[in-house]
């Protein structure tokens, strides 16, 4: 089962319990072994999947993570924190890059569309 699949696997589960799937719900169900951009995008494609897709997702079970709870708060420093925000910030960036990438695509095969539509229509004249 690939990332993405595990991804939306956990987002079904979620919402079959009855919970709103979100980035944290799934990310602590999944631990920690998948980068941010890659629940970010299984979490959108969820997101925009039809009724019935999620129902055959639903038949998929993934095993749940334990959740590891510290017997003690863990001190958060500067340098962790900063970290986090640089991890965070990756992970950002890489998602707006795929949308980027999504627009562009969908620009370009607009552009195409509308050269298609001026050309029939210039056929259409013609006949």
């Amino acid at each position: 089962m690939s990332p993405i699949d595990q991804v939306l696997a956990a987002a079904c589960a979620l919402d079959a319990s009855g919970k709103a799937p979100s980035l944290a719900l799934i990310k602590s169900r999944l631990g920690n072994k998948f980068p941010m951009p890659i629940l970010i995008q299984g979490l959108q494609q969820f997101k925009s999947m039809p009724k019935a897709e999620r129902e055959r997702l639903a038949a998929l079970s993934i095993p749940e993570v334990e959740e590891q709870k510290p017997t003690e708060p863990v001190p958060l420093s500067v340098t962790t924190l900063a970290a986090q925000l640089t991890e965070l910030q990756k992970g950002f960036e890489q998602a707006i890059a795929l949308k980027n990438t999504e627009i562009m695509q969908l620009t370009n095969e607009l552009i195409e569309l509308k050269q298609r539509v001026n050309q029939l229509e210039l056929q259409g004249k013609s006949v």
